[in-house]
């Protein structure tokens, strides 16, 4: 890959915006990958002024068509940015007008339940991200019976090290293969194109009783089971106790919700912005179902589980999703 030609979502955001050269710019990142303090420099330097007077000079119709467009990408990206950080700033003095209105009709038979600054931070990113992405799922069912028999036969020697062994690294194990087979869906959106994480940074969430958190498995990849066993188990109990460093929910490519914990069988969750796509996990439930046995069919009853892909349709198409999901249930049911 030629050197600038990898962007992150910011650095081509800032490109498009000062409608920049990127050769112009000398990178000093890995691989001479540009990075936003390099724009930044540059631009702080006065060395674009030249350049952008002769681009003004050769290009002035497709700048005005497309001013409005590139104001209007700037700002979404800039929302989405910090996904799921909490917000810690003071609460609002005067709510917003629509606010005001709601709690108007409050009666004696009514209460008021202030929101936390988690809350609303995965209230305004939950919206945020229904408005800039179109949100396709696609669902695909998977027999878990070869995952049941393989940590029921392991997870004694992940326990002599310490180690509980869960549902949870299986699927991001199956994740990281399939992020691997279709990189599409380890990158994100942007004005300019389609950017692709090299790394897969898996993000899970983790419920709390004020909302979810999202913790990242960095390069997940390259973990074996026992490796991510261990990671998970860490993540998840500090996420409980509040003992997660900042750095430890940022920089996800993808992540996963395992909404079947608390029993359900299945959902369509919404994309952590700016990631392409959310793996839901249902409820691991036996059911009765045919399958073939011998050249006949049969009934058996096996340990079933819905998944479903929830990704953006500006980046892919369902065939793409069917293929990635259709890796995570052959991993999975080839489990040994």
């Amino acid at each position: 890959m030629p050197r600038n030609s990898y962007l992150s979502p910011v650095v081509a955001r800032l490109v498009a915006e000062h409608d920049l050269d990127i050769t112009q710019i000398a990178g000093t990142g890995a691989n001479g990958r540009v990075s936003k303090q390099d724009v930044l420099r540059y631009l702080a330097s006065g060395a674009r002024s030249q350049e952008s007077g002769v681009r003004r000079a050769e290009t002035p119709d497709r700048r005005q068509e497309t001013r409005d467009e590139r104001q209007e990408t700037a700002a979404i990206e800039d929302d989405i940015q910090d996904a799921f950080a909490i917000d810690a700033s003071p609460e609002p003095a005067s709510p917003p007008t629509q606010q005001r209105s709601d709690i108007s009709t409050l009666d004696e038979d009514t209460e008021l339940v202030p929101l936390t600054p988690m809350r609303r931070s995965i209230a305004e990113h939950m919206v945020r991200s229904i408005r800039t992405s179109p949100h396709v799922t696609t669902v695909m069912e998977v027999d878990l019976s070869r995952v049941l028999a393989h940590r029921e036969q392991h997870k004694g020697q992940f326990e002599q090290q310490g180690v509980r062994l869960t549902f949870t690294p299986y699927f991001v194990q199956a994740s990281a293969r399939a992020l691997q087979v279709v990189p599409v869906f380890n990158g994100s959106f942007s004005a300019t194109g389609i950017v692709l994480n090299r790394r897969i940074h898996i993000g899970v969430a983790v419920a709390l009783d004020e909302g979810l958190i999202v913790p990242v498995i960095r390069d997940a990849d390259e973990k074996n089971l026992l490796g991510l066993s261990r990671q998970v188990n860490d993540l998840a109990a500090r996420a409980r106790s509040r003992r997660l460093k900042p750095e430890e929910t940022q920089g996800g490519t993808f992540t996963i919700t395992n909404h079947g914990v608390s029993g359900s069988i299945f959902a369509t969750p919404i994309i952590n912005q700016p990631q392409a796509a959310i793996l839901g996990i249902g409820a691991i439930v036996k059911r009765a179902i045919v399958i073939s046995q011998n050249g006949s069919d049969a009934i058996a009853i096996r340990p079933m589980c819905y998944l479903s892909l929830t990704f953006d349709h500006r980046i892919a198409d369902g065939a793409a999703a069917d293929g990635f999901l259709a890796v995570i249930k052959t991993v999975l049911e080839a489990s040994q």
